[in-house]
């Protein structure tokens, strides 16, 4: 039914009783004394009532009312907030049109969701190997779908404290579209066992295996292996402990750990494990983790410093492998092969200009322990070829050089010059770069100099497989797609803090945030590949994109829903993303499994400390 205008509603208030909120006219008048308007008791008229009570939504209009008001019978009226008035709300009303297709009651009864974010990224993600494997792990009980969602309104919000989740699903178009208490989260967390998630692992990296095999070809995959700290308020989650906080939070934590595809930043694996166990001493473990798992072993691990020692170099050989680490320059192998190369590296000749830096690279025999002992128990050596490539960047040895002239050299002097005392600090650094001849005059310790930059701007990586400086080089600077996560999941999805009481809980949720992660990397690249194609983006973020897209709604009812439509800048953003545009959809007969019903859904109790866990850390 088409209507040309507006209906005109007069003065109307509301009054609540109980469960109830009835909508009523009102008379005004001028009151001389008070010299203002008020109110006329007993002039109140009941013409409506809102649907579910509160103060918002929408009315359902008197049959009287209806007979004064007949243009109201074509329209959903709404009561909205439009905004505030000191404390106080201002309300207004909005008209919608009724489609000549939807009964009045069935109007009645009509929701409006918030769908265009969600609608983008079920596009973004529907035919990945992520959700794939999360539908063949969780299928049951509709699990997918909830931990999807959850995953949803993380990324959305930049949230990860699931005390908003319910008022959150009752407002936007989800894959679980029923709303969950935070009870109700808690107990999904805690009904993630350790072996659905190394199920889940297994089969996700079964089919990343085959679509890298498949894309790549002869070409190398690397994989980037980091690792960040969470923090956390809580004192009984026993992987909690006090380490090296790379946040610099005075808090316990937990340590994560994954593996990224460095092509398409996609994370293949995860662990979380406890707070005070560095780097370092993890690759062992790892290692016996991403063999049991089936991670691909053809990829390359690409690692920073805090992974390389000589005895990770041996564990990666003994177990097959391979690897590009930036070594530390102070292990000695790395200081006689700074010294044996620094003279030939520091020549025009070894400079690169597509690296833009000097590099060399050396074959080096390395003899490792393996599993065999002789006849005295010693274990039996094996020998391989390890590529050892050296980097020099001039500018950070130039500035290293200038620090320590003007941040050292120049105020000892000046101190010096002026008969003034040296701190205990300056006088340590005076006696190492400063030589004086006894007569009032000063010179630099050469040697001393020298070696305080000769590894300034030194870049070791070694590698049992890639024999190119270039791509080994690529290769180490395309490892910051795992930051890229780890931005992702500790500030887009408000990880930084596990707002969790109990460590089953906090499993649960931690594989949710993993799936929150994989998802915003997986619209980055969306977002990436459009830009690469030319496409422009109306806006600097993947926040703004989606906050933008979210104000396309859907109209829900009995028998489908239908969307709003979708325009201008909307548009672009959906063709530039390759995303369809939403369209009406008629709901058919739920099969059975849609129906099933898990144990929790009708459970409305609550996890209380969580819930005060997560106010105290919000």
């Amino acid at each position: 039914m088409a209507v040309a205008d507006t209906p005109k509603l007069p003065p109307l208030m509301i009054i609540n009783q109980g469960k109830y909120s009835y909508v009523t006219t009102y008379k005004i008048t001028w009151d001389k004394t008070l010299r203002q308007p008020r109110r006329v008791p007993g002039q109140n008229k009941t013409v409506g009532k809102i649907v579910g009570g509160g103060t918002e939504g929408v009315i359902e209009w008197n049959s009287e009312f209806l007979d004064e008001h007949p243009e109201l019978a074509g329209f959903i009226t709404r009561r909205v907030v439009k905004g505030q008035k000191g404390s106080r709300n201002v309300y207004d009303y909005e008209f919608e049109p009724i489609d000549e297709m939807i009964s009045l009651r069935e109007a009645l009864n009509l929701k409006r969701l918030s769908a265009g974010a969600t609608w983008a990224l079920d596009n973004i993600v529907a035919d990945s190997s992520l959700t794939k494997t999360l539908e063949q792990i969780f299928g049951k009980f509709n699990r997918h779908k909830k931990l999807l969602s959850l995953a949803y309104y993380m990324y959305l919000t930049s949230n990860s404290a699931t005390h908003l989740y319910e008022d959150f699903a009752r407002k936007h178009r989800l894959p679980y579209q029923k709303p969950l208490t935070p009870g109700q989260i808690s107990r999904l967390f805690a009904k993630i066992t350790p072996s659905e998630i190394d199920s889940f692992l297994r089969e996700l990296n079964e089919k990343v295996r085959t679509d890298e095999e498949r894309d790549n070809g002869k070409k190398n995959v690397y994989y980037a292996l980091d690792s960040t700290s969470i923090s956390t308020h809580s004192v009984g989650l026993t992987k909690a402990q006090w380490g090296h906080n790379k946040d610099g939070d005075a808090l316990k934590q937990i340590n994560l750990v994954m593996l990224v595809n460095q092509e398409n930043g996609h994370p293949v694996y995860y662990r979380s494990y406890t707070g005070n166990t560095p780097d370092v001493s993890t690759v062992s473990n790892l290692i016996s983790e991403i063999t049991r798992i089936g991670v691909n072993r053809n990829a390359i691990l690409v690692s920073d410093k805090g992974y390389s020692s000589v005895h990770n170099i041996n564990q990666f050989l003994l177990r097959g492998i391979d690897f590009i680490l930036n070594c530390r320059t102070g292990y000695l192998f790395a200081r006689q092969i700074i010294a044996e190369s620094i003279q030939k590296l520091d020549d025009f000749c070894s400079y690169n200009p597509q690296i833009q830096c000097y590099c060399l690279t050396q074959k080096h025999i390395w003899s490792y322990p393996t599993y065999d002992k002789t006849a005295s128990g010693r274990a039996v050596k094996d020998k391989t070829t390890l590529y050892i490539h050296v980097y020099l960047d001039k500018d950070i040895r130039a500035e290293g050089e200038k620090n320590l002239l003007r941040g050292t050299i120049l105020p000892i002097l000046e101190k010096m010059r002026n008969n003034q005392p040296l701190t205990q600090e300056e006088e340590s650094a005076k006696n190492r770069f400063i030589k004086d001849d006894g007569t009032g005059s000063f010179r630099t310790n050469i040697r001393e100099k020298n070696e305080y930059l000769m590894n300034k701007g030194i870049r070791i990586l070694v590698s049992n497989r890639v024999s190119d400086p270039v791509e080994a080089w690529m290769a180490y600077y395309e490892r910051e797609r795992v930051e890229d996560l780890f931005r992702i999941a500790k500030q887009t999805i408000g990880g930084n803090r596990y707002r969790t009481s109990k460590n089953e809980t906090t499993e649960g949720k931690t594989f949710v945030m993993f799936l929150a992660s994989a998802i915003g990397m997986m619209f980055r690249q969306r977002v990436k590949h459009a830009t690469a194609n030319g496409m422009k983006m109306p806006y600097d973020s993947d926040n703004k994109l989606l906050a933008n897209l979210d104000s396309i709604e859907q109209t829900v009812f009995r028998e489908g829903c239908y969307y709003t439509p979708v325009t201008g800048v909307q548009r672009r953003i959906m063709e530039a993303l390759d995303i369809p545009m939403p369209s009406t959809e008629i709901f058919g007969k739920l099969s059975k499994e849609e129906e099933e019903t898990d144990e929790d859904d009708n459970i409305q109790s609550l996890d209380e400390l969580d819930i005060i866990l997560s106010e105290i850390e919000k």
